[in-house]
């Protein structure tokens, strides 16, 4: 019997630029990093290079294609939503950045094993900045937690260390898209993917 998900790894050869560099990934005034405030493969590939891995999680009911991008210091989690009643046909796309580090601005950064006391504040005072909601919300069990700031945008999870709570994930989401027919320019980036999404349903599940 066929697993639920079905995980297709595919390696890199080349080093991702972004790598080389050492670049600084720099969350926008308004949301996303580093200028992509909107979901575009093609400008995450220009910006970053290409990733070192790539990983696709593809779902037996064939309505979900998870793609991840894994740099060094970032992975991107790209999802593809398809309609039910047509599962060739995408519906709707969003996009989060997985971050080891981020920088509030040029010298301010916020990182994984960091105090979650002193990470909140660096954030609250961005938002303040800009002028954005300080409203937050908030959940915690007996091990962990997350505080997610900007309706969503900004996920920071935490763990629980004796007395203290230590950032151990930072993730910074953009808005979910719905994908329409007269959305010409988002169709022609994806048509590769699809096409590739479709055969493997017609291998595995047809």
């Amino acid at each position: 019997m066929l697993e639920k998900h079905k995980v297709v790894k595919i390696k890199v050869v080349e080093i991702a630029e972004g790598d080389k560099m050492g670049k600084k990934y720099i969350l926008n005034k308004t949301q996303g990093i580093n200028g992509i405030n909107e979901i575009s493969l093609n400008k995450i590939i220009k910006i970053f290079s290409y990733p070192k891995d790539i990983e696709i999680l593809l779902n037996t009911d064939k309505i979900t294609l998870d793609i991840k991008l894994i740099y060094g210091e970032l992975s991107i989690l790209y999802s593809l939503n398809f309609l039910v009643k047509d599962t060739s046909v995408p519906e709707s796309q969003f996009l989060i950045f997985i971050l080891k580090k981020l920088y509030l601005n040029e010298k301010e950064n916020i990182k994984i094993g960091d105090d979650l006391r002193t990470v909140l504040s660096k954030i609250k005072k961005f938002l303040r900045k800009y002028n954005k909601s300080l409203d937050y919300k908030y959940e915690e069990d007996k091990r962990s937690g997350k505080y997610s700031f900007d309706n969503g945008n900004i996920d920071i999870f935490f763990e629980k260390y004796k007395n203290k709570k230590i950032v151990d994930d930072i993730m910074i989401s953009l808005p979910y898209e719905d994908i329409l027919p007269e959305n010409k320019d988002i169709l022609n980036e994806i048509e590769d993917i699809t096409e590739i999404k479709n055969k493997i349903d017609n291998f595995f599940w047809k």
